[in-house]
């Protein structure tokens, strides 16, 4: 197949790398895939370059900075040409669109309509209605815009790809057909073998200079600060039982020194290659995903519990997206009853409760799930047989239509 797989992220930014990680599995399979994206910096003139066997085109955009997140009708005029020319030289077979922002919808529309390709239509996240993340005067304005370019589009999908059962139900309730929806995570890439958990440990004490008293927990990235205010209220109640404990915090998220002293959070800063994350994720006693349960989360799929659980590394989370389905039947980490602080703090504590050992199999036994459930190469098998199905439903539907249409 010929695979257009188009979002309106920046290059290097956000869901990008798994993207190009999920598209360099298809092209790993036979196939060949062109990703759309956003440029970091151009203005004029598309940027097409091949990374991981994947054609990734870097589309201008007139807006700056963070205001380059798929609202630039210029930037959606210049792939609509360039995936025509694209098309004339080597047609596609189908387009993946991830969300319905300009950037992304217009270029898939104008393929579907216009050069005939079937539109798989992903959805990843939840800005719009319902969702409060940004704020209740947010949600009153922009995000009622977010909402319709959100909702408006998915009835012109030839399939719909969601990313949780959430966003599967809110396609119903849509009016979708149901028979057209499968609900597809993100999946990561298992080859590469993590550390042990002694290995990594005692590279940890050395790196970041924590004693061999401390149990260490573990997060990765940004995080929204009603879900922050929810960890730091259970860490307010673990540090009632005196428990030794240091956080290790990997990226950019901003957080102030004297919170960082008060809760013993350890800022990592960003970590220059996966491999690494990887080692701080082996190093844990446990990873944590503090996250309040609202529509919003519940929309969501972390990618980061992916890495987390592919590291070898149990977790410790709140019961949002479908992460309570995978955790009452697997063994992999421990869930919250609900997303209470002192719900919250108790598997937190019985997280740094664990022994070694028990540790060690919870580890083993989130490997083994991610190889089971969640790799790149077995998500991206499924959407390839969905890809299959569409294309033959589209060409059986023009075969009607033009004998319909005969004298």
């Amino acid at each position: 197949m010929n695979i257009a797989f188009i979002i309106h992220n920046q290059v290097e930014t956000g869901p990008y790398w798994k993207v190009l990680e999920q598209c360099a599995a298809y092209a790993q399979l036979g196939h060949t895939v062109t990703l759309f994206a956003t440029s970091p910096t151009a203005r004029f003139r598309p940027h097409i370059t091949l990374r991981d066997g994947v054609q990734v085109v870097e589309a201008p955009d007139m807006l700056w900075g963070r205001l380059r997140q798929g609202v630039d009708i210029w930037n959606a005029c210049i792939r609509c040409r360039i995936v025509h020319t694209m098309h004339r030289l080597q047609p596609f077979d189908i387009v993946h669109a991830v969300d319905c922002r300009p950037t992304v919808i217009i270029p898939s529309l104008y393929m579907q309509r216009f050069l005939h390709v079937p539109l798989v239509l992903s959805w990843w996240d939840l800005f719009g209605n319902g969702s409060m993340r940004f704020g209740r005067a947010f949600a009153l304005t922009f995000g009622l815009v977010e909402g319709w370019f959100e909702t408006y589009f998915r009835r012109y999908a030839d399939a719909a790809t969601p990313i949780t059962s959430f966003l599967a139900r809110r396609l119903e309730h849509l009016g979708y057909p149901k028979d057209r929806i499968e609900v597809h995570h993100l999946g990561v890439d298992t080859t590469q073998e993590p550390l042990d958990y002694d290995t990594a440990r005692s590279w940890l004490y050395h790196t970041c200079g924590i004693s061999q008293e401390e149990k260490v927990l573990c997060f990765a990235g940004t995080i929204y600060e009603a879900d922050f205010q929810l960890l730091l209220r259970a860490l307010d109640i673990v540090q009632q039982h005196s428990i030794p404990y240091k956080i290790v915090w990997i990226g950019r998220h901003v957080i102030d020194d004297s919170i960082c002293q008060r809760y013993h959070i350890y800022r990592v800063g960003v970590v220059p290659t996966m491999h690494e994350v990887y080692r701080y994720f082996a190093a844990a006693d446990a990873c944590i995903l503090p996250m309040e349960v609202n529509d919003a989360n519940a929309a969501r799929w972390h990618s980061k519990m992916t890495d987390y659980l592919n590291a070898g590394a149990p977790v410790a989370l709140t019961p949002v997206s479908d992460f309570p389905t995978y955790f009452s039947a697997y063994d992999i980490g421990w869930l919250a009853r609900s997303s209470t602080p002192e719900d919250f703090a108790a598997v937190l504590l019985e997280a740094l409760h664990t022994t070694p050992e028990r540790r060690k199999q919870l580890g083993r036994n989130a490997r083994a799930f991610v190889r089971q459930e969640l790799d790149v190469k077995t998500i991206a098998l499924r959407a390839l047989h969905l890809y299959e199905r569409c294309i033959h439903s589209y060409q059986n539907t023009a075969l009607t239509h033009t004998s319909h249409s005969s004298p």
